[in-house]
């Protein structure tokens, strides 16, 4: 049985340029989706990388798994909000961006273990992390 994952990833850019946190984000969720492909062959992985503007950059640094935030998933309903410098740089005034909480820890930028969970609890079910294997 053939299944579709589609996951979505929300960041703010300007001028075709984003945010340190959400550039890291980023090629954190590549390199995990192309990974998590190669594990699952049968597993169709879509990945949409959504370009916000200035006014929607609460959402950005978000990522949503078949359309449920991550933080959702992981049963995780705080929200944190923290001064982004990156952003307020390229926006010309202090601003604040997503950060995720996980394992009693504040990350600016998506942890992968945290995405890696997400996902295959989403798709699975289930999710036991080896650090040996990676």
């Amino acid at each position: 049985m053939d299944k579709k994952v589609i996951i979505e990833l929300f960041r703010y850019e300007k001028n075709g340029t984003t945010c340190c946190r959400c550039s890291e984000s980023t090629d954190l969720v590549r390199k995990v989706v192309n990974e998590f492909q190669a594990e699952n062959p049968y597993i169709h992985v879509e990945l949409k990388e959504i370009s916000l503007n200035e006014d929607s950059i609460d959402k950005s640094n978000t990522v949503r798994i078949n359309g449920k935030d991550i933080m959702d998933i992981l049963e995780k309903k705080q929200r944190v909000l923290t001064k982004c410098p990156s952003c307020s740089d390229l926006i010309g005034k202090e601003t604040n961006c997503n950060s995720y909480v996980y394992k009693g820890k504040i990350y600016d930028s998506l942890p992968e273990e945290m995405l890696r969970e997400a996902l295959y609890l989403k798709v699975f079910g289930s999710y036991t992390f080896d650090s040996s294997e990676r």
